[in-house]
């Protein structure tokens, strides 16, 4: 773990309800309908502050327009429940590809006065503060330029917050906040736990195979681990953040101690970097240019698998990607994602689609014209050993990893603390010095850092 990095956060307040409205209104204009009431006279813009709005995923609603919620609908209500309570309001669907896609405009607006910005997830993005407030002029005027830019080029509004760590960024960004260098754990503290339902988590988290804290069979989720930390007293990130990390770590898991960490105001670092002596990247040349939406379909998957297949022969992982086009006038254009844990064939299409998908549509709605694509690249950033993500001895996840600490837990009990004990590496010259036993569940050594001179150099 190193220290924070000063972190920009970007983010668009509702952006998927506002992606609905978009979609909505387009496919409106489109069949040429006449103007809902409700709508703003003349833009033909519906206006959630004023017209009732509810965006539903999978029969739930997900987020509530001003006048929405003044009539009483909430997030998390069921379909009918919400209906019950405002019954003129205007109901859409969630689209996940439409939202990833449509934020392509704001990644480009913000490209336009600092590059290196990394879409955490739609309506997120994450930039490092050091480099472009140098450039800009301080962390302030980097701020105003980021929320002049999308404001000119999107017409949508956006907030902007900057502080150690991207957890900070991101709670201070809807206040448009600056957190000074060293605060953000103070400025953590207060937040409610619930606030962990916003953590700069990828879609990957819970990847590693831990649980469901109430279901077993399922994967690990946010939102139900934000509630059991409710259940168990715990109130503020600052209640959690005083936690010791490796009774965090062992109770529930390495996905939950990336939490853990975050609300002390730091950060994960990032795996211990790889450098092939060959540079992976996989390419594809376009035998038909892609003008289409629907073309990224049919060229995603063959890349997705060539990359995987190309990670795999070298026993290394994809946790961060860069997707990089280029077009027959020869302008190149590239994106990174974020994402926490390793990026799966099914991940990587998902993201060349929503990717490709934005290029073209930002061409279609203003935003600076795109040439036919004919040459797709990926190159991945970030990489780690694939034995990082690799399951636990009795499994990956379940009652099986639960049966298994039952029974490690039965042992202490019956034996004393001493019978059960796990090995930690600890650091040292000889391999009998590398690790140590522990008593399981215990307090972790520190590592001793190196050098080590005369020791076996590690396998690689």
């Amino acid at each position: 773990m190193g220290s924070a990095t000063r972190t920009v956060a970007v983010t668009v307040p509702d952006w998927p309800l506002l992606a609905a409205l978009d979609r909505r209104q387009r496919h409106t204009e489109k069949n040429s309908q006449p103007q809902d009431e409700g709508e703003v006279e003349g833009s033909g813009v519906l206006d959630p502050a004023t017209a009732p709005v509810i965006l539903l995923d999978q029969q739930r609603v997900t987020h509530v327009g001003a006048a929405a919620r003044d009539a009483g609908v909430l997030p998390g209500m069921k379909r009918r429940a919400a209906r019950a309570a405002c019954p003129e309001a205007l109901v859409l669907e969630a689209d996940r590809e439409h939202e990833s896609s449509l934020f392509e405009l704001v990644a480009a607006a913000v490209d336009t006065i600092a590059a290196g910005v990394d879409v955490l997830r739609p309506g997120v993005l994450l930039m490092s503060a050091r480099g472009p407030a140098r450039h800009q002029g301080g962390e302030e005027a980097l701020a105003e330029r980021i929320l002049d830019a999308v404001a000119e080029l999107t017409g949508w509004d956006c907030a902007v917050g900057i502080a150690d760590g991207p957890f900070a960024a991101l709670l201070a960004s809807p206040h448009g906040r600056i957190v000074r260098t060293g605060r953000s754990a103070d400025y953590l503290a207060p937040h409610p736990i619930t606030a962990l339902r916003s953590a700069p988590v990828g879609p990957g988290w819970g990847h590693r195979g831990q649980p469901s804290a109430t279901r077993p069979e399922r994967r690990l989720d946010l939102a139900e681990t934000v509630d059991l930390l409710q259940r168990l007293g715990i109130a503020t990130l600052g209640d959690l953040a005083t936690l010791p990390s490796a009774a965090v770590a062992d109770r529930f898991g390495p996905d939950v101690a990336t939490l853990h960490l975050l609300a002390r105001g730091q950060e994960p670092a990032p795996p211990a970097a790889h450098h092939p002596t060959q540079p992976i990247l996989a390419e594809s040349t376009l035998e038909t240019p892609l003008v289409r939406t629907d073309q990224a379909a049919f060229i995603a998957r063959p890349l997705a698998e060539q990359l995987h297949t190309m990670l795999v022969e070298r026993g290394l992982v994809c946790t961060r990607l860069r997707i990089v086009a280029r077009t027959e006038g020869g302008e190149e254009m590239e994106r990174t994602w974020r994402h926490d844990g390793a990026l799966t064939v099914a991940d990587v299409v998902d993201r060349i689609r929503w990717q490709c998908d934005g290029w073209i549509t930002r061409a279609r709605l203003g935003g600076p014209a795109t040439g036919a694509i004919t040459r797709i690249g990926l190159h991945p950033l970030q990489l780690a050993s694939a034995g990082e993500n690799a399951p636990a001895l009795w499994g990956s996840a379940g009652e099986a990893a639960q049966r298994a600490s039952r029974a490690l837990a039965r042992a202490q009990g019956l034996a004393g603390e001493e019978a059960v004990q796990v090995p930690v590496l600890v650091g040292g010259r000889l391999l009998a010095e590398e690790a140590i036993l522990v008593p399981w569940r215990s307090e972790k050594p520190a590592r001793r850092e190196g050098p080590w001179p005369g020791a076996l150099p590690r396998p690689t």
